[in-house]
């Protein structure tokens, strides 16, 4: 039952004393202010999402903070001690003397920026003198944990071994933490670790990776988990040292030249959320999606190449970059197109093709404009949840048709709230414990376990339930990619 008695910005009864509110109050209110201080770090969040992740409904949300910036006040106030609620901290005592931020040992202080800490810090070092910084201000013990690259646990990438070497039970999309999942997964860390605080490391809309403390940190590690996240963003590109700690076992070759292939789990776009994610994570190799937005509007693709192994990670490769060419380069949609089919011919393979999935979202007219080329077709859920197929035009797989064809485009406009889902064969055609395959039913089961309807909970509900449906190992890649209209 909804809690009916609003359990902010009350003022006390004519007596002078303190309102009453109801224990079910209290505890919405206790959720919502946790919620929103795991994801305030990501300014985009709405108001919509902030209940989803408190699980509870938008008018009790509404109820307790009428706005946003009432919610922020309400925050504000809990984050300084202020709330006289149960998170208010008092007689706290430092274990190690108390350091302003920018100290990394020296013996004058550096300031946590990204740039110097690339500058003076070697990049394999870079994390754990983001644990020392994040140490010294906190005054408690601090580590800092990454994402598996099959999102199932956080691994223990810097930090002392005091703490576990890996989280099970993350929400996580590959490398990636769902921010919707935060909550939920720091209850069932309290469990483990009693006392425990997170601070999200976010990075344009994405979390990273996350500081853990054991207590309650003495100084706020917000600013340090932001610089810490681009700092370890671009170090990776200079070390092995974050990708090897994400692998808590050997790749294939394909897998990881897969790996390599694409974007950011989650991003958001303009009037809209997009998530992806790819099963299994450790081999195979010959799917791949690709999201990106520019000043055209943003693009989705999403493919399945001919084979396993090592020569479908090597021909989705070849055809991921005469995608990416060609776009960078300023093509249209047919021209991408173009380009991806006479790249997989001039491999002079007849056995070489590539089904695949292409499309362009504007924000400003709410459209998609898409081809599909021997792929399974794309589909549509609305805000009831209802899933219908996304019909358009087909042509063949890229690579396998006749040389030369004209590609025709198909389009359609997209309401608020709908959800765009797009799939390859292996989710599909994924076997079932029993007999029969995962199919469009599948999809429809996963949808209705999804715990909210933002693009990360339906990416992850449907590869829940294609890895849960029988208890043999996938045979295919299995890819999903997600589009939340907002």
């Amino acid at each position: 039952m909804a809690d009916l008695s609003p359990a902010s910005d009350q003022s006390p009864d004519e007596h002078g004393e303190p309102p009453v509110i109801r224990s079910d109050a209290l505890a919405s209110r206790q959720r919502i202010l946790q919620a929103a201080r795991m994801l305030i770090g990501d300014r985009h969040v709405t108001m919509a999402e902030l209940a989803a992740a408190a699980k509870v409904g938008r008018s009790t949300l509404y109820r307790h903070f009428a706005t946003r910036r009432a919610l922020e006040r309400a925050l504000a106030d809990l984050e300084s001690g202020d709330s006289g609620g149960p998170s208010a901290v008092s007689g706290r005592v430092a274990t190690m003397p108390f350091r302003a931020p920018g100290q990394l040992g020296r013996e004058s202080p550096m300031t946590l920026e990204v740039t110097r800490v690339l500058d003076e810090v070697p990049p394999h070092l870079v994390a754990d003198q983001l644990v020392a910084e994040a140490r010294r201000v906190a005054g408690v013990a601090v580590a800092l944990y990454v994402a598996d690259i099959d999102g199932s646990r956080l691994l223990r990438l810097a930090g002392s071994e005091e703490f576990p070497d890996e989280l099970r039970g993350a929400p996580a999309l590959g490398p990636e933490i769902v921010p919707e999942g935060l909550l939920e997964f720091h209850e069932r860390l309290q469990r483990q670790l009693p006392g425990c605080v997170t601070e999200p490391l976010w990075l344009r809309g994405r979390v990273t990776g996350l500081l853990l403390c054991v207590g309650t940190p003495l100084g706020e590690l917000a600013d340090i988990a932001k610089q810490g996240a681009a700092a370890l963003e671009l170090a990776n590109d200079y070390t092995d040292y974050v990708e090897a700690a994400r692998r808590r076992k050997p790749t294939t070759p394909a897998a990881e030249v897969q790996q390599h292939l694409f974007p950011p789990r989650i991003a958001r776009i303009a009037g809209a959320q997009l998530a992806g994610a790819l099963l299994p994570s450790y081999e195979v190799g010959g799917d791949w999606f690709d999201f990106v937005e520019n000043r055209d509007g943003a693009w989705l693709a999403i493919a399945d190449a001919a084979g396993t192994g090592p020569t479908a990670a090597g021909l989705g490769a070849a055809a991921l970059g005469a995608l990416r060419s060609a776009r960078r380069s300023g093509g249209d949609l047919e021209g991408a197109l173009t380009a991806v089919d006479e790249t997989v011919r001039h491999l002079d393979n007849e056995d070489f093709y590539v089904t695949a999935l292409l499309a362009r979202w504007r924000a400003a007219t709410a459209t998609l404009t898409w081809a599909n080329c021997g792929h399974p077709p794309c589909f549509l859920v609305d805000p009831d949840g209802n899933l219908a197929e996304l019909g358009g035009s087909q042509h063949p797989a890229l690579g396998a048709g006749e040389q030369g064809l004209k590609f025709k485009l198909s389009d359609r406009q997209l309401r608020s709230g709908e959800r765009l889902i797009l799939v390859t064969d292996g989710i599909v055609e994924r076997k079932m414990e029993g007999g029969g395959t995962f199919g469009v039913e599948g999809i429809k089961q996963a949808l209705e376990r999804a715990e909210n309807p933002t693009a990360p909970s339906t990416v992850m509900a449907i590869q829940q339930a294609v890895t849960e449906c029988w208890r043999e190992p996938l045979e295919d890649d299995a890819t999903v990619v997600v589009m939340a209209v907002e």
